[in-house]
This record gives C-alpha cells, structure tokens and sequence, in this order.
C-alpha cells in the first residue's frame, strides 16, 4: 500500500521535458549511453513499455529530472525524496536498467491528482514514450480513484495531444498553495500552462501486481514499432 501522508506532501510540477542519462559510475555510463544507442538504433523493437518504478529505480529517476531543475522546468527531487513515494512513479527502462522515461502521481486529494515530472531521455525521443508514461500515470490514478488530473507544462501540444483542456491554475488551489511555500523557500518558478483532464472510471479495477508492472497484461502500455 502507498504512504498517503508521503504521498500528500510529495507535489512536484508536471512539465515535460527531455533529459541525459546520468549514471553514477563510468562502467555504467558506458553501458548506459551503448544501450540508449542501441535503443535509438532498434527503434521500439525491444518491447519496452511502462510499469511502477521499483526502489532500485530512484536515483536513475532522480538523476533524470535533476537535469531541468536549474532553469525551473522541474521541482528538484532528490533519490531520496523519490523513493519515499516510488509507487507512484512510472518508468521505461532500457534492458540495462537505466531508466529512458519517467512520470508520476502526485496526489492532492481523494479526487484529485497531477501528472508530474515527466522526463524522456534525448535517445528515446521519438519514440512515444512520454505518452506512453502519462497514460500509465493516468491508469494508476483511475487504479485509486482518481476522476480528474491536471498537468502544468511549458510544452503547449503535448497535454493537448493526449485529450487535455487548457485550464487556470485557480481552479487548483492545492497547487497554488503549494507553489507559494516553494517561493517563499526561493525556489525557482517558471511560468507554465495549466491542462486538465476528467478520467473516466474504470469499468472493474484491475488487479495491481507488486510493484513490478502498472497493471494486469491488458492495461500495460507499449511504444509504437517503428518502420
């Protein structure tokens, strides 16, 4: 079971952006950049799709946002800050490990929550695979209950796309309140447009496997094959 308290205090943004893969150790910054080449190369053959990150994924999910945050794009967030709420996080991770695209929930009440810190690697653009986390963010939510989600991203088409309404950040005042304390903190705010979404509820709730994929089979989303 999720942490709500954890999860209530975790609110993060829901820009889009793209990032490097950072590894900790330069056998594993080889490994990782061949396997990003290879993935590049592969297109989506390998059959990567998105599940719930697993607590080995949260520096690698850490290391992926930290590299927007000096110009605002995302909130900070440290592995630590991760791992306390990582099943709410969703990746795609390469066959190495090393995470290509994450996304999260960020839960602000029983009925509403935010599609927060999506990230895509620079070599799995292209691919799908920041649609494919938000619409696995989406699932989990239905999974708890959510029936609206919004998103806060300096990418104007990317929410749109994926059947998002322009919306103010007024109607969110949970958000509002929350980006106050991080301005008082001087923290770095970037000026973002705001979507919503109405989720439509689930017709039986599918069963959650333990912490390893999203959901059951019918439900695990999967990158388009390029031709």
């Amino acid at each position: 079971m999720h942490n709500i308290s954890a999860l209530r205090r975790f609110a993060g943004d829901g820009a889009v952006v793209v990032s490097g893969l950072v590894p900790t150790t330069p056998t594993a910054r080889d490994s990782r950049r061949t396997d990003a080449s290879n993935f590049a190369r592969q297109g989506t053959s390998t059959s990567l799709r998105a599940r719930v990150a697993q607590p080995a994924d949260a520096l690698g999910i850490a290391t992926l946002i930290s590299r927007y945050t000096a110009d605002g794009s995302l909130l900070p967030r440290s592995a630590a800050d991760v791992l306390n709420a990582i099943d709410s996080y969703v990746v795609v991770t390469a066959p190495d490990g090393a995470v290509l695209a994450c996304a999260a929930l960020a839960e602000y009440s029983p009925s509403l929550a935010e599609v927060a810190s999506v990230a895509v690697a620079p070599a799995a653009q292209g691919h799908g695979l920041g649609s494919i986390v938000v619409r696995a963010v989406e699932r989990l939510a239905r999974v708890r209950g959510h029936r609206e989600l919004f998103a806060l991203s300096l990418a104007d088409h990317f929410f749109s796309h994926l059947g998002y309404r322009s919306a103010t950040l007024e109607r969110f005042p949970e958000k509002r309140a929350r980006y106050a304390v991080l301005s008082e903190s001087g923290a770095t705010l970037v000026a973002k447009r705001c979507f919503r979404k109405r989720l439509r509820a689930p017709r039986a709730f599918p069963r959650v496997a333990n912490n390893t994929n999203l959901v059951s089979a019918p439900t695990v989303y999967h990158a388009k094959p390029q031709r």
